[in-house]
């Protein structure tokens, strides 16, 4: 199992902004089938991804106390950190460029 989260913050001010890149990509992942409930201070879904069961997580904690969700839902589903992965905005970088 993997638990990929998105960054960003929760409220309309930060919708569809840069800062919110992590949302958006797990919006994307998701698609229009995956079902988010509220879960670990955060919104959660499970999918399946080239057969490998994969929850995605938004936390609604705001940014800096992210890490709360993320250890909830890790310690929950005994997820080790080699199997998380998280997605964020990082200024560093221009608009559309990835870093693995």
């Amino acid at each position: 199992m993997w638990l990929v989260v998105g960054l960003g913050n929760p409220g309309s001010s930060y919708e569809q902004t840069r800062h919110n890149i992590g949302f958006l990509a797990i919006d994307g992942l998701a698609g229009t089938s995956a079902n988010f409930t509220n879960k670990f201070q955060g919104e959660l879904a499970k999918i399946t991804l080239g057969g490998e069961e994969v929850l995605l997580l938004k936390p609604q904690t705001y940014m800096n106390l992210s890490g709360q969700s993320v250890q909830a839902a890790m310690t929950f589903y005994k997820i080790p950190p080699a199997h998380v992965i998280v997605l964020h905005d990082e200024v560093d970088l221009p608009l559309g460029k990835l870093r693995i």
